[in-house]
């Protein structure tokens, strides 16, 4: 009986085991990048894909690879973690960061990586009203959320002088951006995003 319960013991530790193993086993996906949105701001009825992403989801960590062509040569791009988390409430289950950033060559394209740990802050400082600031959800789910790469233009470099640090991490500054430019679309009161890949 007691050779029985160890061997019990054993099979339960082992299973665990297994099963920690299996979820931190490295799943990849891979999907296009499209054109959501017009220049106008308005839905694009056909969505023309333009680039490709590949997604590798670990128990503790997000990893990317996004390439991306069709861009505006010498526009300044941010490519943003955006990852619905439970029931995808705004803001409070919505991961917000910074994933990458590219000034555009003359082949108008671009190829970037983007890393993201368990844990993570979203962004801060986004305040949209100019007073309200809108907060994020830390990255707790890596594995069963929705996640999003955004891609965001900002305006040509030759534009930006000393703020280009900045267009090159936030999503809010920029000649392109509000409140210098109203943003064609206006559910989106930050730089405008065309693009982007979705892992479901």
């Amino acid at each position: 009986m007691k050779r029985l319960f160890v061997l019990a013991t054993a099979l339960g530790m082992l299973v665990a085991a297994s099963a920690a193993q299996a979820a931190e086993m490295p799943r990849a996906e891979r999907t296009d990048i499209v054109q959501e949105h017009n220049f106008d701001g308005t839905p694009a009825e056909n969505p023309e894909t333009i680039g490709r992403a590949m997604l590798v989801r670990r128990g503790h960590r997000l990893s990317a690879v996004a390439s991306i062509r069709d861009l505006i040569p010498g526009g300044v791009y941010t490519f943003w973690w955006v990852v619905v988390q439970e029931d995808g409430t705004f803001p409070d289950d919505i991961h917000v960061a910074s994933g990458s950033h590219a000034v555009v060559g003359d082949n108008g394209r671009a190829t970037v990586a983007m890393y993201a740990d368990r844990g993570d802050e979203s962004i801060t400082g986004f305040t949209p009203d100019g007073v309200n600031e809108i907060t994020f959800d830390t990255l707790d789910d890596t594995i069963n959320s929705v996640v999003r790469i955004e891609i965001a233009y900002h305006g040509q470099a030759d534009d930006a002088g000393d703020d280009l640090d900045s267009w090159l991490y936030d999503f809010w500054t920029g000649t392109a951006c509000p409140p210098e430019t109203p943003n064609p679309n206006l559910q989106q009161p930050h730089c405008p995003v065309y693009y982007a890949a979705t892992f479901s």
